[in-house]
This record gives C-alpha cells, sequence and structure tokens, in this order.
C-alpha cells in the first residue's frame, strides 16, 4: 500500500491512465450530481403542482387526475433530471480527475468511448433500479421503524413533516452515494467499463533520460 510507485515507463500505457476510485472519487462525483438533480427537480416539482392545484381549484382538472400526479411527479421529475445530469457529469472534468468510457469493458485494447446518450441512459438506468431497490430496503429497514418511534413522543404534525422531510432527504443521499459509487465507478455497464481517470491523458512517451557525465 505504500510501497513507492514503479516508474511510469514501466507501467503499460492503459494502467497509467487508470485511477482505482475511492470513496473521495464518490463523494465528489455524488455532490457534482446529486445537488443540481435535487435544486433542478426541486423547482420543476414546486412549480408543476403550483399550476396543478390551480388548474384544480378553477375546475378545469378533475381531483381524479391532479391527485395522482400530485403524489408521484416529485419521483418522475427527480428521474428525468437525473438522466440530464448524469450526461452532463459524465463529460465534467473534475479538479483531479474525470470520468471516462472505456471500451472492450477496460480490458486489453481498451479505448475512450464518447458518453453519447445512449451509453448515459445504460449508465442512468444501472442508477435508477438500483437506488430504487436501495429506496425500498431503507424505507422498510430506516423510515418504518423511525415512524414508530417519533410516533411514541406524538410530536406535533410541523416537526414530524420537517423531521421524514430531512431524513427522506439523508437517505436519498446516502442511497445515490452508495449507487454510484458502489454500483457505477469501475463497473461494467454494457460493453463498456465507467472509469475515473486522470484530467490529462498520460501519453506514451517516455522523459528524455539524462545525459551521462563525460569522463576525461
Amino acid at each position: 500500500m505504500f510501497e513507492a510507485p514503479s516508474p511510469a515507463s514501466a507501467v503499460p500505457l492503459p494502467d497509467r491512465n487508470y485511477v482505482q476510485p475511492n470513496l473521495g472519487h464518490g463523494l465528489r462525483i455524488w455532490w457534482a450530481f446529486y445537488w443540481p438533480m435535487t435544486v433542478i427537480a426541486g423547482v420543476l416539482v414546486f412549480v408543476l403542482n403550483f399550476w396543478l392545484r390551480r388548474l384544480y381549484e378553477d375546475l378545469i382538472l378533475p381531483a381524479s387526475l391532479v391527485g395522482p400526479l400530485l403524489k408521484f411527479d416529485p419521483y418522475v421529475l427527480s428521474y428525468a433530471v437525473a438522466f440530464f445530469v448524469m450526461y452532463y457529469i459524465l463529460r465534467k472534468n473534475f479538479r483531479h480527475f474525470r470520468i471516462g468510457l472505456l471500451s472492450n469493458r477496460g480490458g486489453e485494447g481498451a479505448q475512450p468511448v464518447s458518453p453519447t446518450f445512449a451509453r448515459t441512459f445504460r449508465v442512468w438506468w444501472t442508477y435508477s433500479w438500483r437506488t430504487l431497490v436501495y429506496s425500498a430496503i431503507a424505507w422498510v429497514a430506516v423510515v418504518l421503524p423511525m415512524t414508530w418511534f417519533v410516533g411514541l413522543f406524538k410530536p406535533s404534525p410541523l416537526f414530524a413533516q420537517l423531521f421524514f422531510l430531512l431524513l427522506g432527504v439523508i437517505i436519498a443521499g446516502a442511497v445515490g452515494l452508495f449507487a454510484i459509487y458502489s454500483n457505477i465507478l469501475d463497473e461494467d455497464i454494457a460493453g463498456f467499463r465507467v472509469c475515473v481517470l486522470p484530467r490529462q491523458p498520460v501519453t506514451g512517451s517516455q522523459p528524455a533520460s539524462a545525459p551521462s557525465p563525460v569522463i576525461s
């Protein structure tokens, strides 16, 4: 773990352009993905729900339609916005690294491939269904017991609402981080691998050796 790194010339080119992802990379990627998605989806949900209620109050839309829309639109909009934010993240240069998609599942002869909409969809789909599963597990393991525990103290409705809103944000963030770090980074998805790469690719050229001293 603490051994001196090998000289660059002794390392194959694909290995020199590969960075082992760690929790620090996962946190930076998760934050760059999570906060724009949360803000954009939150604004869209607020605007959409405002107009849905106005249309319902003006008797333009029936309650049978407005009710399900108000219930499910936060989930639909969150995952829709997540696709476009994921597309942005796969092209983003972070301070010391970037995300790269390598062909051949990162194996021999792997080459960088472009994060097209089709490949972004594959990454987004992996993120989406994994977070759905993890969220369901977290709901059973955390939210249900906390509902019972908080109910013992009979808090005010406002406190209970704020508490579970905060709990939901924390769980959503933790689930998203776990999905990105464990199921996307350094994973094979539909024939390509999502890797952490140096911000500037390492070329195959070797540094010029120092001239030998001349002995007269």
